[in-house]
């Protein structure tokens, strides 16, 4: 009997989790470059609808975060995808809807809708700043008896032609906004090449425009106020994507760092391996004090966002300004760390078709992301002169 227990104790521990069969399936993706294969595959796991079964907040963020982080390590442009699929559950799953809303009925359906038919969700920024609550200006919706025809353009798009629904923020004629979830397979939806070339390949990251598209007034939840600074979800799911998008940049770096650290093992001269030589473990030393100190502003972040009291201005400000600050810090580390490691290991950095070398093209990314640079200085400068 002891010995039967041995046995069942190692499967158990050899039992592969969800997450490692996934990474599993990337690394043979990453060969073929399928990467549509990947996504159907991710698709029929549960990882994708955390935000649809955890009813934990914060909980979400720390399992949506751990997941992207870890596929970083392999593929910044798959993660950066999954991020946009999962900030916009994540916020539409957990914002404090009242239960006599109409909003709220909507989001419980539409949880159950995407759980169970296993929906991949693509979609557009929805703010850029605090204060703009939508970066979709060229998106206009007309609103007929019963549905609404959208006219308009948006420059990037991630999961274009893969995902099976898409999310986005309209204009109405009144100036007021909407937030539209609808089915990808129309053919009002068009999709071009964005200007990435193969460096984001796998992200599947494109331009959209919708020619007279016409979309069901039960696929719409309407914001109820024409103030942007009051457009609450809005702000909320831009914290949300704050707050998970340094996930697939943090990830890399920290695999930069565990190639950094193998390379250590090996002799450089005089018989010596360059961990033993001076100031190794200074450096080694700074570049996880950079990482960690990123994982914990998201951490915090995540936080925050799971305390956001709804109708609490101060509350909301504070979601925003604490997801802003670490995407700015921790994307920033990020491509430090990259940049120091190359200095360190030198041309082995930069071989053909390694990790190390993809993830240098494709770290600076990160800091582009929205809100960039000069929309983050512009916002903390402008409310200590207010």
């Amino acid at each position: 009997m002891k010995n039967r227990n041995m046995i069942i104790d190692n499967q158990e521990v050899n039992k592969k989790t969800e997450l490692e069969k996934v990474c599993d399936k990337l690394y043979e993706v990453e060969k073929t470059k399928n990467y549509k294969e990947f996504y159907a595959f991710i698709k029929t796991t549960r990882l994708l609808f955390i935000p649809c079964h955890e009813k934990n907040t914060e909980t979400v963020y720390q399992e949506c975060f751990r997941i992207l982080h870890k596929i970083g390590e392999i593929s910044i442009p798959v993660s950066v995808a999954l991020s946009m699929h999962y900030y916009i559950l994540a916020s539409l799953s957990s914002f404090p809807f009242s239960k006599k809303s109409i909003q709220y009925w909507k989001r419980e359906a539409l949880q159950k809708k995407i759980e169970k038919e296993q929906i991949l969700i693509a979609n557009t920024g929805s703010v850029r700043t605090f204060k703009e609550a939508s970066g979709n200006k060229g998106i206009v919706a007309q609103k007929e008896r019963g549905f609404y025809i959208i006219n308009g353009r948006a420059p990037y798009m991630s999961l274009s032609g893969v995902a099976d629904y898409l999310v986005f923020t309209a204009t109405l004629t009144k100036g007021t906004k909407a937030v539209f979830f609808l089915p990808a397979n129309d053919n009002k939806i068009e999709f071009e090449d964005a200007a990435f070339g193969d460096t984001m390949k796998g992200s599947f990251t494109k331009s959209v425009i919708f020619k007279k598209l016409i979309v069901s007034s039960a696929n719409v939840i309407k914001l109820d106020s024409t103030d942007e600074e009051r457009c609450e979800l809005l702000v909320y799911q831009r914290s949300w994507f704050q707050a998970l998008v340094p996930g697939p940049y943090l990830g890399a770096a920290f695999c930069v760092i565990l190639h950094l650290k193998a390379f250590s093992q090996k002799k450089i001269k005089n018989d010596k391996k360059l961990c033993e030589s001076d100031n190794f473990l200074d450096n080694l030393g700074e570049l996880m004090i950079k990482y960690k100190t990123g994982y914990m502003l998201c951490e915090n972040a995540g936080t925050t966002i799971a305390n956001f009291e709804k109708g609490n201005k101060t509350s909301l400000e504070k979601i925003f300004e604490t997801s802003v600050a670490a995407k700015y810090f921790s994307t920033h580390f990020s491509e430090e760390i990259v940049n120091e490691v190359r200095y360190i290991m030198g041309s082995k950095f930069l071989s053909p078709n390694s990790l190390t070398n993809k993830i240098y093209k494709e770290i600076v990314y990160g800091v582009l992301q929205p809100m960039t640079d000069i929309d983050i200085k512009e916002h903390f400068g402008k409310s200590l002169m207010k």
